[in-house]
């Protein structure tokens, strides 16, 4: 889940002093915190601004749509907009793939596909703020065999969100290599740059990709603990091999010059391990040069905690140090559901969010220098996570799971602190002690110097904002 990234210079200071804030409440309005995913608030004018959501629902009702919510500079809803994601034929699948801003829009990805007429269709679905309407454009189109053999289709974006990359990878018996295919797109034109056809080795699970601020794809290996990289480009494509046996678990790219990094937490090959996840190591490699500079020990996600997956939504260079912020998914045993048609409740494995993470790691030697909690007074549900982080004229504000506090980024020591400065809350809140926040749908708007944020209450949602939320 690489969200959002962050590459300037400037460094926080332990102690940030604000302008006078006061806190000001939106009023209620509908929304669904259970089948409403991927929430963001995203900018618009002087006196507007935006918070998207999608539902994807594959089920008897086809509840699959795309939601665009329109505020005011009192934080209270002014319209909604909605529009139905493709389908190739009725009750055909729909996926939602990811989202992005592209200057005026705001562009959705889904794919649907049909056994029928065994074919999968991708779809950019983009929202025009300027005239407040949905348009669609098919970006492209695959065949598969069935609809249970529809392969697999991920999106993904560059660390400075210049490309995005749409890779299906085809539905293959393991002993015979897959089919992938790669369409990397330009975010500000939403032309594709180049699209490849590729295939894969077989028994790999070549399911991790990510895309360089070059626009190149990288594919990831990992069959029996062996993991190698697949450097793709629109000329070529390179095999490279890690001189370490390892299994490659969650990874980031990032840029410093005119070189690519690959950081990747993996698991090697051991007889005993005791309390270990499958993030033991961190690994920093040089792309270019094929060289993997480090591989440390990162024993803070060794600690029986149950990380079954780890994200890392932010990374942030400066200097000889790159910083990357992670977020866990954690076993929290199991739950009853509904089943995908809707017609039962079945048993599945719960998650929950673990304590996010800053990691420091020194760009010329790749040792990890310091991994550091960061304050977590109370945890979402996964589906919100857990870290939301903006840029404020070199200030890095984060929030967590606590529904007021804000904190601030020392990169000086690796940690952070809560920003006592601010004005606490009063009992103004017409929703007083309900609500769950949606941390990382933070939005900051210099403009009218307010810093907002979604909660959601049953089936209703409201917005926290703090105006006059400017550093001295």
């Amino acid at each position: 889940m690489k969200l959002k990234t962050f590459t300037a210079l400037a460094i926080c200071i332990s102690s940030i002093a604000f302008a006078q804030t006061n806190y000001k409440y939106g009023t209620k309005f509908t929304f669904d915190p259970t089948q409403e995913k991927d929430v963001k608030l995203i900018s618009g004018g002087a006196d507007t601004y935006y918070m998207q959501s999608s539902i994807n629902e594959n089920s008897i009702r086809s509840n699959n749509k795309i939601l665009v919510r329109k505020f005011d500079n009192s934080n209270n809803l002014k319209q909604t907009f909605f529009y139905e994601m493709p389908q190739i034929e009725k009750y055909a699948p729909i996926n939602y793939l990811g989202s992005f801003e592209s200057g005026n829009k705001i562009v959705f990805i889904t794919e649907t596909y049909a056994g029928k007429v065994k074919k999968k269709d991708i779809y950019k679905i983009i929202f025009d703020k300027s005239t407040a309407t949905f348009a669609q454009e098919l970006l492209a189109s695959y065949p598969i065999e069935s609809t249970m053999k529809s392969g697999t289709t991920y999106f993904e974006r560059s660390e400075n969100g210049r490309y995005g990359a749409v890779v299906f990878y085809q539905h293959s018996p393991r002993k015979e290599p897959v089919k992938i295919s790669i369409n990397v797109i330009d975010t500000g034109s939403l032309k594709s740059v180049w699209a490849k056809d590729i295939t894969g080795e077989a028994g790999s699970s070549d399911t991790d990709f990510f895309v360089t601020n070059s626009g190149n794809i990288g594919l990831l290996r990992s069959p029996n603990q062996n993991a190698s990289l697949l450097f793709v480009t629109a000329s070529g494509q390179e095999e490279k091999f890690f001189t370490e046996k390892m299994k490659i678990i969650s990874e980031t790219a990032v840029s410093i010059g005119d070189k690519d990094y690959l950081i990747a937490f993996n698991s090697t090959p051991k007889t005993v391990k005791f309390n270990a996840s499958n993030f033991e190591n961190l690994m920093l490699y040089d792309i270019k040069e094929g060289k993997i500079i480090a591989n440390d020990v990162v024993k803070e996600y060794n600690d029986g905690s149950k990380i079954a997956d780890l994200f890392i939504p932010y990374t942030y260079v400066s200097g000889d140090k790159i910083y990357i912020f992670t977020e866990s998914k954690l076993d929290a045993g199991t739950r009853q559901v509904k089943s995908p048609m809707g017609t039962m409740m079945i048993t599945e494995t719960a998650y929950k969010t673990g304590d996010p993470r800053i990691v420091a790691i020194n760009t010329t030697t790749g040792k990890v220098e310091a991994v550091n909690k960061l304050n977590s007074e109370r945890l979402h549900e996964l589906e919100n996570h857990s870290l939301g982080l903006v840029n404020i004229k070199g200030n890095y504000i984060f929030k967590t799971g606590s529904l007021l506090n804000l904190s601030a980024i020392n990169f000086d020591n690796n940690g952070s602190s809560v920003l006592h400065s601010l004005a606490k809350a009063t009992g103004n809140d017409p929703h007083f002690g309900g609500g769950e926040v949606y941390s990382q749908a933070l939005l900051y708007r210099p403009e009218s110097k307010t810093f907002a944020y979604p909660r959601s209450m049953e089936n209703q949602a409201s917005i926290v904002a703090i105006e006059n939320f400017e550093p001295k």
